[in-house]
């Protein structure tokens, strides 16, 4: 089978089932892309999983921005000041 008959006989109809307007390979890269990056997988990984060249190309056209995820990243990010700070007021209690 051609990448379009599959594309047009299983993916289309299966897609219509679960409500969803339009499908298309380039929609599914992109949707691909975006749960790697979602689901916290490391930028190279998803690069490689992408077969893209360039680790940009992949972050700027197929990992599309996702408000929770910018809200994770800031918790993480938080955390990771607050953990910094207790150890280093407890190396000053030393």
């Amino acid at each position: 089978m051609s990448d379009h008959n599959i594309l047009s006989r299983h993916i289309k109809p299966a897609a219509r089932l679960l409500g969803l307007p339009w499908v298309n390979w380039q929609v599914s890269r992109r949707s691909y892309g975006t749960w790697l990056v979602e689901a916290g997988a490391d930028p190279k990984a998803v690069q490689a999983q992408m077969r893209r060249s360039r680790i940009s190309t992949t972050m700027d056209i197929y990992a599309q921005f996702v408000p929770a995820a910018q809200k994770r990243a800031v918790a993480q990010m938080s955390q990771m000041i607050d953990s910094r700070r207790i150890k280093q007021e407890e190396t000053r209690v030393m």
